[in-house]
């Protein structure tokens, strides 16, 4: 593994259109990069399935919270995006919506790719407080509580990303929190096509693309910003760990 590395993808800015569709934006980035590799016509951007309007449009959702006989009803976002990126009262998606989303996009697009990449989703569910479906409020709590207090010596679990990295040279789309906030729960609702469970939302949840590492930084192509971030590396990897591990990206088949 090489102890630096670096992808250069174009950056891309979600505001004001996307103000929550920090997920789409990433997705949008990876897209792109591997859309000019292979594309020789020279097509402008707007002309691109890819754009991250057009992902927007077609992700899969499901509503905002909302009152159905006095209960907050909404979406499930391990299933779909939560609302509208386009509103700035939405919420957002986990990685297995986005890793469908992905998929659907590899394969209706096979054409302006050559057909050469699938998904890979590198979502860690190994390690201690990993990501489960439906979590309860305690377990989530449970998660955001342990890496905040403790400094987790095993970084095995961020060495895939940097395996994946600098061997694929392919970007990874991660969950973090924006700005590298502390994270808290902070909406419950019930799930609106299965009653009886409960959804804990995390904020600040922000979605953005790895591209990169050194010794001391995580590099990040941030929708937020629109810039290439340098993110100290210990803070990432408390934010990255406290959202669940959740990656995804794309190989070579």
């Amino acid at each position: 593994m090489k102890e630096e590395c670096f992808i250069d993808i174009p950056i891309q800015y979600q505001y004001p259109i996307l103000p929550t569709g920090c997920e789409v934006t990433s997705l949008s980035m990876l897209l792109q990069s591997i859309e000019i590799n292979n594309n020789d016509n020279n097509d402008q951007p707007s002309s691109s399935p890819f754009t991250k309007e057009s992902l927007a449009k077609i992700v899969f959702k499901e509503s905002d919270p909302h009152m159905v006989n006095q209960q907050l009803i909404g979406g499930n976002p391990y299933r779909s995006f939560i609302g509208e990126p386009t509103s700035k009262e939405s919420f957002g998606m986990f990685h297995q919506p986005l890793a469908q989303l992905l998929d659907k996009m590899l394969v209706d697009y096979l054409d302006r790719i050559n057909g050469q990449y699938k998904v890979v989703d590198l979502t860690n569910n190994t390690h201690k407080h990993h990501l489960q479906d439906n979590e309860s409020k305690s377990t989530i709590e449970s998660r955001l509580n342990y890496f905040e207090e403790t400094n987790d010596q095993d970084d095995s679990d961020v060495d895939v990303l940097e395996e994946f990295l600098s061997n694929q040279q392919h970007a990874i789309v991660i969950w973090m929190t924006l700005e590298l906030r502390q994270p808290r729960v902070t909406d419950t609702w019930q799930d609106e096509k299965i009653i009886t469970n409960q959804i804990h939302w995390v904020s600040p949840e922000h979605c953005a693309l790895l591209v990169g590492y050194t010794s001391k930084h995580y590099i990040i192509n941030d929708p937020h910003t629109g810039k290439v971030e340098h993110y100290d590396k210990e803070l990432f990897k408390k934010r990255w760990r406290q959202l669940g591990r959740q990656a995804i990206s794309i190989i070579n088949k």
